[in-house]
Order: C-alpha cells, then sequence, then structure tokens
C-alpha cells in the first residue's frame, strides 16, 4: 500500500474523528500539528495529543509523529524563531532537549518528529541544516526517526523566496521528506490551481533527483480557494481558503456569496492538468480567449496551462532602424455574450440586483524601450543582414523545431550607425564556457561573469559594479540564462539584469559622457549562446497594459496605469521629461501575476447577445478568461475533491516510485477519498458527511 500521510491538529472536528475511526486502516501515518516553537527553543503545546488515543488504540499499524513549527508564538514572529533557530547554537540545543521531554518523553509512543519550519527567506543552507540535524541526531539517539515538512523547488529554485533548502543535504539528514507542494495559487495571487499539474510535474522531476524517492511524500491539498474577482481590491488578498464543503455549499447554491444574493447552483469545470475542480460563481457569461467570432492582428496560445490572447510588436521598424509602429492599428478580437438570467434553487428566474461587470483577466508587464530590432535568433539571414562581425565567429543553430541560438564568441555589431541617438540595448544568453558576456552602446558596456560580477564601465574604467546571482556553465539550451539590459542615453548609463526578461530591475547606473561613435555591440570573451536580443530606443517607452473594450456604442480602456512627467506620441508611446526610468513615473506596480480588471455597470441587456470587441491597445499583454458577472459579488474557486487526490496518489506512486501522498489537513477533504482507496462504494452513513 502506497503511504498516506496526514496532519491533524491543525483543527478538530466531527468529521475528523469519524474519518480517522472509520478510515484509519487507509493511514500509515499521521502527524500532530501539536507544538510550536519559540526564539529560545522551547516547546509550547498547542494541541492535546491524548484526543488521539482511541484511535491509536483501534489502529495500532498507524505511525505517529509529533510536529513543531515556527507559528502561533504570542511574543515572535516566525522568521525571529527561524532566524534565532538557525544562528544561536543554544537554542538549537534548547530545541532538541525538549523535542526529547515535551515529545518522546511525555508521548512515548511518538514513531519520530516532524519537522515544519517556514518563511525562511533567506539564504545560508549550512546553518538551517544545522537545524534538522541537531533534530535529527537526538531522534536518532533515541531510536526515532525524523521528517521534514520542506517547501517545493524545482531545478530553477523556490517561487516562495525559501532558499535556504537544498533537497540532497535535506534528505541525507531526514528519514522522511513531505515536500509541501500547494499554495502555487494563494490568497495574495491570482486565481487557478492551488498545485498546478505542470508545477508538480517539475517539483517531483527535481526532488526525486535529489532526494531516494522511498523518503519522499507527495504534498497535497485538500482544501480549496475562494477569489473574489468582481472587483479591485487595493492592499488586500482577494483569496481565502476553505474546506471541499464549503466549495460544495457554494456551487450547490447552500451558501450565496452573501446574504444578499440568490441560492443559486453553478456548474463547476474540471482543470485538466491540475485535476482539481474550479468554477465563477455569480457569473452569468464567459468566454475563453479562444471563443471568439472574428479575430484580426491577434495571436493566441497557451502557457502552463493557461489559454491567452495577445498582440505581438512588429519585430523591427520599416524602414530598418527606425522605430517600430506598435500602434493597435486594426487588431481585434469579437465575442458574443448573453447575460442570461439563471434559476435559483427555488426554482425562480434571477439575474443580479444591481447590474453587471465585465471583468477581464489579464497579465500586464513592464513597459519597453520602443523597438528597433527585436530579434529572437531567428536565422542565418537575419544573422548576416542585421549584424556584423568585426572580430567575432558567430553561427545560427537550430536547437530544436521551434527554437533556435546564435552561437559564439567575440564581438556581434549591429549593421548600422546610430550616431547621436539614445539606445537601449538587451541579451538573453548562458555561458557555453567561462568568460564575460556584455554590450556595449556608444563606448559604455555593461558585462557579467558566470561567477555573478556584473560590471558597469567606459572602456577600461569601472564606473560601478555589483553582485548578481552566478550562471551555470555548459547547461542544456534554454537552462541557466541571463539577461542583462543597458540604456545610454546623453549624459548617464543604466544596466538591469535578470535570469528572465519578467523582470529586469535597475542594478547600477553612473553619470557618463557617452562617445556617440554611433555603435552597438554584443560580445563574448568565452562562447556564449545567444536567443533573443532586443535593441530599442533610449528615451521612448512602449507600454504593455491596456486593452479596450467596447459594446453597445459605448467603449472604455482597461488596464492603462496613470504617469506623470511623461509625453505621449500618435504611435502610443511616451517619453519622459527628465531622465528617470519609466517606474519613476507611475505609482503602480505592474504585477508578474494575472490581474482582473473591471467595467463596471456594462451596456448589456440580460438575456440578449452581445457583441463584445476587444482590441489589444498595447502589444504583449495576454488577455485571459473574460466574464460577465454581478457587480456587487463574484467569486472563482479552485478546490481538490476525491479524484483529484486520487489521480495524483497514483502519479506520486507510478510515475515517480514515491513513498506516497502527505495530505494538508486531515478534515478538509472529499471524505469520499477515503472510500476510493479501497475501490468501495460510499456508503449512506458516510453521505451524511457531505451536508
Amino acid at each position: 500500500m502506497a503511504g498516506v500521510w496526514v496532519w491533524t491538529g491543525h483543527m478538530w472536528n466531527e468529521r475528523i474523528r469519524e474519518v480517522l475511526d472509520r478510515f484509519g486502516d487507509r493511514l500509515t501515518d499521521v502527524s500532530l500539528f501539536a507544538w510550536s516553537v519559540n526564539i529560545n527553543g522551547d516547546l509550547r503545546e498547542t494541541f492535546n495529543p491524548s484526543l488521539l488515543d482511541e484511535y491509536r488504540a483501534k489502529w495500532p499499524h498507524i505511525r505517529f509523529w509529533g510536529c513543531f513549527r515556527n507559528m502561533d508564538d504570542p511574543n515572535d514572529s516566525a522568521f525571529d524563531i527561524w532566524e534565532s533557530l538557525r544562528h544561536n547554537s543554544a537554542a538549537r540545543a534548547r530545541l532538541a532537549d525538549q523535542v526529547q521531554s515535551e515529545m518522546f518523553e511525555k508521548y512515548p509512543y511518538l514513531y519520530g518528529v516532524d519537522v515544519d519550519l517556514e518563511l525562511g527567506h533567506s539564504g545560508d543552507p549550512d546553518a538551517s541544516e544545522q537545524v534538522f540535524r541537531e533534530v535529527a541526531d537526538r531522534a536518532h539517539a533515541l531510536g526515532r526517526k525524523a521528517s521534514g515538512a520542506l517547501p517545493p523547488l524545482t531545478i530553477d529554485g523556490s517561487i516562495g523566496g525559501e532558499h535556504w533548502v537544498r533537497y540532497r543535504q535535506l534528505g541525507e539528514i531526514l528519514d522522511h521528506v513531505s515536500v509541501m507542494s500547494y499554495d502555487f495559487a494563494w490568497g495574495g495571487s491570482s486565481p487557478g490551481p492551488i498545485s498546478p499539474g505542470w508545477w508538480l510535474e517539475d517539483v517531483y522531476a527535481w526532488a526525486a533527483s535529489q532526494i531516494p524517492p522511498s523518503k519522499l511524500s507527495m504534498g497535497l491539498p485538500c482544501y480549496g480557494r475562494f477569489w473574489r474577482i468582481h472587483d479591485y481590491y487595493p492592499g488586500a488578498y482577494r483569496g481565502v481558503s476553505g474546506t471541499y464543503y464549503a466549495a460544495w455549499q457554494m456551487f450547490t447554491g447552500v451558501t450565496p456569496w452573501d446574504s444578499d444574493h440568490h441560492h443559486v447552483g453553478w456548474l463547476t469545470y474540471r482543470d485538466k492538468g491540475s485535476r482539481t475542480l474550479w468554477g465563477i460563481s455569480d457569473c452569468y457569461d464567459w468566454r475563453y480567449p479562444f471563443q471568439y467570432s472574428a479575430a484580426v492582428g491577434v495571436n493566441f496560445g497557451t502557457f502552463n496551462e493557461r489559454d491567452y490572447l495577445v498582440r505581438y510588436g512588429r519585430p523591427a521598424g520599416a524602414p530598418i532602424w527606425s522605430v517600430a509602429d506598435n500602434s493597435v492599428g486594426t487588431s481585434r478580437a469579437e465575442y458574443v455574450v448573453n447575460a442570461a438570467p439563471v434559476i435559483d434553487n427555488n426554482g425562480r428566474e434571477v439575474g443580479p440586483k444591481r447590474g453587471h461587470t465585465l471583468t477581464l483577466e489579464m497579465l500586464q508587464r513592464d513597459p519597453v524601450a520602443a523597438t528597433i530590432i527585436d530579434d529572437y535568433a531567428n536565422d542565418a539571414t537575419q544573422l548576416r543582414n542585421v549584424y556584423e562581425q568585426p572580430d567575432g565567429s558567430w553561427k545560427h543553430e537550430q536547437i530544436t523545431d521551434r527554437y533556435t541560438q546564435y552561437r559564439g564568441t567575440g564581438r556581434l555589431r549591429y549593421r548600422h550607425n546610430f550616431e547621436q541617438r539614445a539606445l537601449y540595448s538587451q541579451v538573453r544568453f548562458q555561458f557555453a564556457t567561462a568568460g564575460r558576456v556584455g554590450v556595449t552602446v556608444h563606448g559604455i558596456t555593461a558585462d557579467l561573469s558566470n561567477d555573478g560580477q556584473l560590471r558597469l564601465r567606459q572602456g577600461t574604467t569601472i564606473l560601478a559594479q555589483t553582485w548578481v546571482t552566478s550562471r551555470p556553465v555548459g547547461a542544456a539550451a534554454q537552462a541557466g540564462r541571463a539577461v542583462i539590459g543597458l540604456r545610454v542615453r546623453e549624459g548617464s548609463a543604466r544596466v538591469y539584469f535578470g535570469t528572465t526578461e519578467t523582470r529586469m530591475p535597475r542594478v547600477l547606473q553612473a553619470s557618463v559622457t557617452p562617445e556617440f561613435d554611433g555603435l552597438s555591440d554584443i560580445w563574448a570573451t568565452g562562447t556564449a549562446w545567444l536567443d533573443h536580443l532586443y535593441l530599442g530606443d533610449g528615451w521612448l517607452y512602449q507600454p504593455r497594459e491596456a486593452v479596450e473594450v467596447a459594446m453597445n456604442g459605448q467603449r472604455k480602456v482597461i488596464g492603462r496605469i496613470p504617469r506623470s512627467g511623461v509625453s505621449w506620441d500618435e504611435y502610443n508611446r511616451f517619453r519622459p521629461l527628465a531622465d528617470v526610468d519609466e517606474d519613476e513615473t507611475r505609482s503602480e506596480t505592474v504585477s508578474q501575476d494575472w490581474v482582473y480588471h473591471h467595467w463596471k455597470d456594462i451596456p448589456i441587456t440580460a438575456g440578449r447577445d452581445t457583441l463584445v470587441t476587444l482590441r489589444p491597445v498595447d502589444h504583449d499583454v495576454w488577455t485571459g478568461r473574460l466574464m460577465v458577472v454581478d457587480r456587487d459579488g463574484s467569486s472563482m474557486a479552485y478546490f481538490s475533491d476525491a479524484e483529484t487526490l486520487t489521480h495524483w496518489r497514483g502519479r506520486a506512486v507510478h510515475d515517480w516510485g514515491l513513498a506516497g501522498i502527505a495530505l494538508w489537513s486531515l478534515g478538509q477533504e472529499d471524505v469520499r477519498f477515503w472510500e476510493i482507496l479501497e475501490g468501495g462504494e460510499l456508503p449512506p452513513e458516510t453521505k451524511r458527511l457531505n451536508v
């Protein structure tokens, strides 16, 4: 039997007690979420383990673990506790003593200790591992085991900033690891699967390569999340968590959005990748991006299992070397929606109380320097026509059917003299061999070494330097890339850096007197692989944030971010009036997540087909689902059910050979899961748990 690990003690109710009583034969491990640790290493009991005594007696095969966490302390924050344990040897020693006295001596039936330390948004993995090592050493000395609940990582690291986690080293210290592979979508994010399928695959491909799979359990969420999507929520989370049965009540109409809303049952859908259920309450019609009636000048795609519509920018100006005209032109997508009334739980036809809101799912991006050349290393002809190689050796390489690179060494120079023009140059690359890669504009250079030294210099004079994330040498194509950007204006130079192009913060700047030799180069001292080269105007910016929506003779621009101290031209470009970065002209931050923008009280008549025209005013803005919702309340939910847990239990064991699954947390799940483990029919007495 594959292992089924559950945590309990986080909550305690009749459903938990009934599952433990009736389905204990399906469980292998129960971790008692019953202790918290403080800054000195003292443990405080937060749940009474004796409440489990009757179930221990009934199911002697279950292994019980004592779990402590760095949360719920009345005096110190989780981060302060974590830092104290990492850097205070006395606190670590006290913790080991407390594990012995407060767990194993008071509750001698405990099989082992389960360590759940979170919010470690810092590095120093050696110090972090010492906490686990001292606890595990004490457990082992007493003949017990040690387990850890660890954050989810992929080969590229942690999405939550848990940079202290090294799976291989922690897997050597611990006897068992549960990876908490949930909350990819959380209360502060956009709606989406809590554990997306593509992400689980990446996490366990990496985890199982670092930790023996027999030690490893796949962490799965038993709960759901509910996000309000009908309005803006500045400074507040739009999402909350809830049990499977909270979602069941919401979508059957037992519990409406609030007391003023109708009791209506709403459809739910099965998310293909995560196998979770999802749905939208108080939504009277909606469309995926590809459910259009007509489309001109736009593209459709899917990324991480999310569908989107986008208008891409032109790859070059016409004539070449001029700034591209990336205004919207005739580009558009048309949708027919019908905000039809629905039937409530009493059989009545109902609609929203006060009107409809059009909600758009959008992924916006920071403005980009207005395009001169946007080159994804497409072909050998482009390499010859756009660049020259004064002392370089560069070739075009077809890596896969859809992916290409320029590979070489030396200088790759844009084949044009830009004279006195301010420029922005950016390159995404990999180090095939050790060395430096850089960009040069008008005699000013930004360059990066593979060990992470980033410099801004003029000639041999270093104007500024810093250290950034080191980059691997000789990794597979598309792995371990870096991105450098350099903006040179009449009296200033700014350097930007990222490991992706999603966000490129400024990391260096200096006052300069450019040579204005008209030249712009990309270069490498060793062998480099380039897959995206971008050259733009040094002053003009193209925003990537807004769309225009039209219906029934009215129009509204959605997503535009207010700016001050800029002037706009007729091509939808803006220029700062002073020598500042574009983010200094706005007070709003551009999210790296999907956001929800709204047109309240739209001109729509319930029950009639309405043509909605979407014009992507800015390029590179991804538009997702289009929804007509109740102006006063609508929620989107994603939640696990019995099929979700069963699906991933099978994949955990058969795809990666894992020890089993770990469920957060008992009492939140669809109890039908326990019957599915045996493949049986849900008996009548269990069905009472569904209400």
